[in-house]
């Protein structure tokens, strides 16, 4: 049986509480996409879903094409840019539901039911397209972008594109959509000062731009954007800045001199350079991602040609907790996040137990239990208070009187079904 510091030693297997609160968002699994050997043509890029629970990496879809752009996972489906083919795929079942070939394709949003996409070379207009969710069909494009286009994100009834251009480009913009009217607001040049705009993100009424780095640089820049007043600052920093794990409080985890770093956005100045170190010679950090819910970094290190990567666990400390397998060239990972509405909706055995007198105080009485199963209880920390087996499937007690005065879930397992059911000890 699991205590809760087991479940910190093995990934909080639970993803991060997952039975406190009806309603509450909870990580399902983390999704990498692998670009494959770009020396061998029968190498192709991979889909891979890790399951946190239980600790194995499936690869569940292949996407005959080479090379990662961009991934977004969303409502249970993952979205991949892979050369020039965009694909949807079903994380559950792995059946790729739409796939077409789309020249330049690179990063994605969503609004509602439309899918933002972004592009780049070998476009040389167009660079941003709207697309229906269900099916990929092209709806419009936005003409007016003026250069290759990267990360999207959205903010109300506006999306945001970071308009960094090609390889050669000398300076950075900003594109602003209405996505209620899905037409082109405007655009905003931030100069130089804004070469390898990238990632952004949201955090009370300003947003972030990471300006990654170019090529053999050794300063990085951090615009901070006002929504609501649409001025602007810089932040220039004698460190060189890469790809963007994503926001935790004021903390921005990014790739600072090539190790995982952070960027404090109240000081607005670098706070740790090395919180992470690459721990390989010949493997790069070829992908980080942030799981809000779980407080945990995914890092992918891999390299272009083989062996295959590796994937690392770590929290928001630094400290590394675990892995999860990757291939070649992994330059993509995601988080699948799932909002746990209705708590049946888990259940493949729809009599749920029930549980009496609530609230309790010595004595709790389970009724309609799973045969062979398990009851756990857990406080609103997530630390486990009881465990034991069900004895029989019709009802059961068990003694709660040493429980403090408080909320607690009850957690009955059986074969192939779950329940969680909250009660109060007083």
């Amino acid at each position: 049986m699991c205590t809760y510091k087991k479940l910190k030693g093995c990934l909080l297997l639970f993803s991060m509480f997952p039975f406190l609160l009806i309603g509450q968002t909870v990580t399902k699994s983390v999704v990498v996409l692998n670009g494959g050997a770009y020396s061998d043509p029968n190498d192709y890029v991979t889909l891979a879903n890790y399951n946190p629970e239980t600790g194995i990496t499936q690869t569940i879809a292949t996407i005959f094409t080479h090379s990662v752009q961009g991934l977004l996972v969303h409502d249970g489906f993952a979205y991949a840019a892979a050369q020039d083919s965009l694909a949807k795929v079903n994380i559950g079942s792995g059946e790729i539901v739409a796939t077409l070939a789309v020249a330049g394709v690179n990063k994605f949003a969503v609004y509602n039911d439309l899918l933002i996409v972004s592009r780049q070379f070998p476009v040389t207009s167009d660079f941003v397209q709207i697309r229906k969710i269900a099916d990929l069909e092209l709806i419009t494009s936005i003409p007016e972008i003026s250069d290759e286009a990267w990360e999207i994100t959205v903010a109300g009834d506006s999306a945001y594109v970071s308009v960094a251009g090609g390889w050669a480009a000398t300076q950075g913009k900003l594109a602003v959509l209405d996505m209620k009217n899905l037409a082109f607001v405007r655009e905003v040049n931030f100069g130089e000062d804004a070469l390898g705009i990238g990632p952004s993100f949201i955090k009370g009424e300003d947003m972030f731009f990471v300006c990654k780095t170019p090529w053999g640089g050794t300063s990085g820049t951090i615009i901070k954007y006002n929504l609501f007043t649409s001025t602007y600052s810089f932040d220039q920093s004698e460190y060189a800045f890469g790809k963007v794990a994503g926001i935790y409080g004021d903390e921005l985890f990014l790739l600072i001199n090539g190790n995982i770093g952070t960027f404090n956005l109240s000081t607005m100045a670098v706070e740790n350079v090395n919180l992470v170190p690459n721990p390989f010679s010949s493997l790069d950090i070829t992908a980080l991602v942030l799981d809000s819910v779980s407080e945990l970094l995914y890092v992918n290190y891999s390299y272009w040609v083989s062996p295959d990567g590796v994937g690392k666990i770590y929290n928001l400390s630094g400290n590394e907790l675990g892995g999860y397998e990757v291939g070649i060239s992994a330059e993509a990972v995601a988080v699948n996040y799932a909002d746990v509405t209705n708590i049946e909706a888990l259940v493949e055995d729809r009599t749920t137990p029930a549980i009496y007198p609530n609230p309790c105080s010595n004595q709790l009485t389970i009724k309609d239990l799973p045969d062979g199963g398990d009851i756990e209880i857990f406080d609103l920390a997530g630390q486990l208070k009881y465990s034991g087996r069900t004895e029989r499937d019709n009802a059961q007690t068990i003694e709660v009187a040493n429980l403090p005065s408080g909320v607690f879930f009850l957690k009955v397992s059986g074969h192939r079904e779950q329940h969680f059911i909250k009660f109060i000890h007083q």
